[in-house]
């Protein structure tokens, strides 16, 4: 899984010094798929989205913190997930659009302004999803999973975690007999 997004959607002079502009994020996503040390292991990638943010949610957190002024917006997130989408259709990679599956439970309605945005009302659904506006909660982690669960059964039936044997024996089976005992 690449999985990179969150902390590149930084607004640009913000106090993290975490911001990427967009497109050396559209190019490092490139340089990490293709670069030669991942491509000989011919790995099956799946490339993550970045998720929405909640900026209700993040104001509280920053102000908490002591930090002045807004570090992210729902909008300058959302451009970051359309870019990664981009790069998986560009490079055929598949592409988990995690910002896409927040964004239908929280009652995204395309026009509209984005859930999360201070241009809109506080959404309980990213609310309950990302702890501080950012950070996942255990639900979240939990979509994360089962969406990728889904992605690796539809993309790759054959690594379906529930049809893989095993290499060695499980302890059950194990004997032992086989296990060399101390002296």
């Amino acid at each position: 899984m690449v999985f990179f997004g969150a902390n590149d959607a930084c607004l640009p002079g913000s106090d993290s010094g975490q911001h990427i502009p967009l497109d050396i994020y559209r190019q490092n996503l490139i340089k990490i798929c293709q670069h030669p040390t991942v491509a000989a292991q011919k790995p099956r990638l799946i490339l993550v989205t970045p998720p929405p943010i909640d900026e209700y949610s993040l104001e509280i957190s920053d102000t908490a913190k002591g930090v002045a002024g807004k570090r992210r917006t729902a909008e300058h997130t959302k451009l970051y997930a359309d870019a990664c989408r981009q790069v998986g259709e560009d490079l055929g990679l598949v592409t988990l659009d995690l910002w896409s599956i927040f964004m239908e439970a929280a009652g995204y309605v395309p026009g509209r302004p984005l859930p999360g945005s201070k241009k809109t009302t506080p959404n309980a659904v990213l609310t309950r999803l990302l702890s501080d506006g950012l950070h996942f909660t255990p639900e979240a982690y939990q979509i994360l999973f089962q969406s990728t669960m889904s992605v690796i059964k539809q993309e790759w039936p054959d690594q379906d975690p529930n049809g893989l044997g095993f290499v060695h024996p499980t302890w059950t089976i194990a004997s032992k007999a086989q296990v060399p005992q101390p002296d």
